[in-house]
C-alpha cells in the first residue's frame, strides 16, 4: 500500500511539473524548454534565412510545338523543353516586432501584424533549355530532328522586406503567412546558345529584378528569444521588368519560376537594464510576451 501511495505521488508530481511547463514568463516554474527564463528582449534581434532554390518551368512547355520557317525560308517545326535545376541562397538581416499596437487592433482585439523582417543576400539561380526542331527540305522530305541546349547559372545580390502574421496552434507552433517585395540584381550575364537555321531570337531578363513575394512557413518557437521557421517563398508579382505582372524570369526562349525553399532563425537582442539588475516588471514581461506572440 505504502509502495502504490509513493508511487501515485510521483506520477502526480511529475504530472502537475509537466502541466506547468508553459512559455508565461515570470512564473516561478519551470516551462517547455526546462528553465524558467526571467529575462527581457527587445522587440528586434538578428535574423537568418538560408535553404534551397529551384527553377520551376510549365509542365506543358515541352509538349508545345511552334511552327516556323529557317533563313532560306523552308518550313519547319520546333519545341522548347525547360528543365529547372537546384541552386542555393542565404541572406542575413533583422526582425522586428510592433511595439505598439494601433487603435483599429486595440478595438478589434486582432493583431494585423506579427512582425516584419528585412535582409539581404546572395542568391543562385540555375536551370537549362533544349530546343528540338525538325526541317522539311526543298524535296518536302522530314529531315532528322536536330537538339542544341543552353544552361544557365546566374547569381544575384538581393535585399528584401516582408510583413508576416502568425496564427498559433498552441504556444510553441504557429502558421507562419509572410507578404512582402524583392529587389535582386543579377551580376552575370548570358549569351543565347547556338542553334543551326536561327530557330528563334532568344532573350533575357533585364539584370534588375523587382517582385513581390509571398511565404508560408511553420514557425517553432524554440524558447522566448528565438524562433525557427522552415518554409517556402515564391514570386506572385512582378514589378521590374514588366511584363504584364508575370513573375517568372525569361532565359533563352522559357520563363522560369524561382522557388525558395528556405529555414528562417531569428534570435531577440536581450534588453540592458538600467540601475539595478532587475528582470523587469510583471506588466513589461506580459506585454513584451504578447508582442513577441503576435497572436
Amino acid at each position: 500500500m505504502l509502495k502504490k501511495l509513493i508511487l501515485g505521488l510521483v506520477v502526480l508530481g511529475a504530472f502537475s511539473l509537466a502541466a506547468q511547463r508553459d512559455l508565461t514568463p515570470g512564473k516561478r516554474r519551470g516551462d517547455v524548454f526546462g528553465k524558467s527564463d526571467y529575462k527581457d528582449y527587445r522587440f528586434f534581434g538578428l535574423q537568418v534565412t538560408g535553404g534551397l532554390t529551384y527553377m520551376a518551368t510549365r509542365s506543358d512547355a515541352k509538349n508545345l510545338t511552334y511552327l516556323g520557317s529557317d533563313v532560306n525560308g523552308r518550313p519547319m517545326s520546333f519545341s522548347f523543353d525547360p528543365q529547372g535545376s537546384v541552386g542555393a541562397f542565404v541572406d542575413i538581416g533583422m526582425v522586428h516586432f510592433p511595439k505598439k499596437r494601433s487603435k483599429l487592433s486595440l478595438a478589434l482585439k486582432y493583431i494585423f501584424i506579427s512582425y516584419y523582417d528585412w535582409g539581404l543576400g546572395v542568391k543562385l539561380f540555375s536551370g537549362s533549355e533544349t530546343t528540338s526542331y525538325t526541317q522539311i527540305n526543298s524535296l518536302g522530305e522530314t529531315l532528322p530532328t536536330k537538339n542544341y541546349s543552353g544552361s544557365f547559372a546566374s547569381v544575384f545580390v538581393n535585399g528584401r522586406f516582408s510583413l508576416h502574421k502568425n496564427v498559433y496552434i498552441g504556444k510553441r507552433y504557429f502558421i507562419d503567412n509572410g507578404l512582402g517585395f524583392n529587389i535582386d540584381y543579377r551580376l552575370s550575364s548570358h549569351e543565347p546558345y547556338m542553334n543551326e537555321g536561327g530557330v528563334s531570337a532568344q532573350s533575357f531578363h533585364s539584370p534588375l529584378v523587382a517582385q513581390m513575394h509571398y511565404s508560408l512557413g511553420f514557425g517553432i518557437k524554440l524558447n522566448r528569444r528565438s524562433m525557427l521557421v522552415p518554409g517556402v517563398q515564391l514570386p506572385i508579382l512582378g514589378v521590374y521588368d514588366w511584363r504584364k505582372g508575370c513573375a517568372a524570369l525569361k532565359y533563352y526562349n522559357s520563363n522560369y519560376l524561382p522557388i525558395l525553399f528556405q529555414v528562417k532563425f531569428t534570435y531577440l537582442f536581450e534588453k540592458k537594464p538600467k540601475g539595478c539588475n532587475t528582470p523587469g516588471t510583471d506588466e513589461d514581461r506580459k506585454r513584451n510576451d504578447e508582442y513577441l506572440q503576435g497572436n
